[in-house]
């Protein structure tokens, strides 16, 4: 939506010139037209724009040539709206009204205030977004499918240094040296700490026990790029509470242990891993005769029969009945929502009673929980609309030369 951000500081309509004097075609633009009094008002309006904003604005007859070039190029995509029949309801743009308003801390009434008391027209403006995402419309449609982003493209980006510092998180890594020549042996160290961790003691201990580096053994909070080459091709495969293996520098072997990381694209989620038998009502076992059996076989279970036998009999999900009910490790947002309601409120290992979802009857038991770092996945996401929009810039940046080459336009001298 970066264009609707632009478009709030941008474009409004400005003081209006005498139609009379300025409405002349300026431009034939194949079956349409640029009128004089476009030109002038968008000149009006980057001016009034480029004074608040502090920007530095160019000579009459660069910024004419830069605006009569968007004018075209716009005109243009809005011959292809037309063309192909894109329309733009009246609720989508209520709706990116609204968005527009919320991006900038404001209601719909206190948009329209800051709109009017600048002098500018609402209703205006409303059709200036209009047009805008029509133009986008054309856009997605003509680029988006040009697109293409490999896998192997993917990898190499998050592998440079430009995406680790612009997408990566900040690292905090902790180290036990061992010097070269020390009488400790760096692989019973190894071996005592990472036994120590799995009791869950802290890292404290053994950097105070172990450590020879003469402080804290804190490397501090850095991107990846900030750490030495060494560390660092250890460090980006780590999750947090890892030890690595011993490194050999020339100061001796170091061990890391990633302690915490933050940033925008740090993400956690809790997950759950559980097992269910779900019957589906038909005509041949009804609503009630299915809440009957399920409640039937939940007693069966607690008499000591088998949750796997009695899934793989009865169950009707077709996903798990063959693995005795049991589902993958899954976060909020992936099941029905009173199935997850019923989930989030289990303790372990504890079957719930019969309840109904918009599949069917269920009756579950939570395995196992735990706080699965996402932050990988978030950070690939974040790069792929990284490369995409850079690519779609280029692409689009092509698209509107190729398309005014192709088009008839004949530009009217002034008088």
């Amino acid at each position: 939506m970066d264009f609707l951000i632009r478009l709030f500081t941008i474009l409004f309509v400005s003081s209006m010139v005498s139609a009379q004097e300025l409405d002349r075609v300026a431009v034939i633009v194949n079956d349409g037209v640029v009128l004089e009094s476009d030109i002038q008002q968008k000149i009006s309006e980057f001016k009034k724009n480029a004074t608040l904003n502090g920007q530095k604005i160019p000579a009459d007859d660069v910024l004419r040539e830069d605006v009569l070039d968007q004018l075209i190029i716009s005109e243009l995509q809005l011959q292809i709206a037309d063309k192909v029949g894109i329309k733009i309801s009246d609720e989508e743009l209520n709706m990116t009204v609204k968005r527009l308003a919320q991006q900038n801390n404001l209601d719909i009434e206190g948009f329209i205030k800051v709109v009017e008391d600048r002098g500018d027209s609402y209703s205006e403006l409303r059709e200036e977004i209009r047009r805008s995402l029509k133009i986008n419309r054309v856009q997605q449609g003509r680029i988006q499918n040009k697109i293409q982003i490999s896998k192997e493209e993917l990898e190499n980006f998050l592998n440079t240094e430009e995406a680790q510092n612009q997408l990566g998180p900040e690292l905090k890594v902790r180290q036990i040296l061992i010097r070269n020549n020390s009488s400790q042996n760096v692989d019973d160290v190894y071996g005592a700490v990472l036994l120590g961790l799995s009791e869950g003691k802290n890292i404290e201990n053994f950097i105070s026990e172990f450590s020879e580096d003469n402080g804290s053994g804190d490397l501090g909070w850095r991107k990846l790029p900030g750490f030495p080459e060494l560390f660092a091709d250890t460090i980006k495969d780590m999750k947090i509470g890892d030890l690595s293996q011993p490194i050999t520098s020339g100061a001796g072997k170091h061990l890391l242990f990633l302690e915490d990381k933050r940033g925008p694209t740090v993400t956690f989620e809790k997950q759950w891993k559980l097992r269910h038998i779900l019957l589906i009502p038909n005509r041949i076992r009804p609503d009630e005769a299915s809440e009957k059996l399920i409640s039937e076989i939940k007693a069966r279970i607690e008499n000591g029969e088998s949750f796997e036998a009695l899934a793989s009999e009865y169950s009707d999900d077709p996903g798990s009945k063959q693995e005795g009910g049991l589902l993958d490790w899954a976060g909020e947002g992936t099941y029905d929502e009173e199935f997850e309601r019923q989930m989030i409120k289990s303790n372990l290992n504890e079957i719930t009673d019969p309840f109904l979802s918009q599949f069917g009857w269920h009756i579950l038991e939570v395995l196992d929980t735990r706080v699965e770092d996402k932050t990988n996945e978030r950070i690939e996401d974040r790069a792929f609309s990284y490369l995409f929009n850079r690519k779609f810039e280029e692409e689009l940046e092509t698209d509107l030369q190729e398309l005014r080459a192709d088009a008839f336009i004949e530009i009217k001298e002034l008088d």
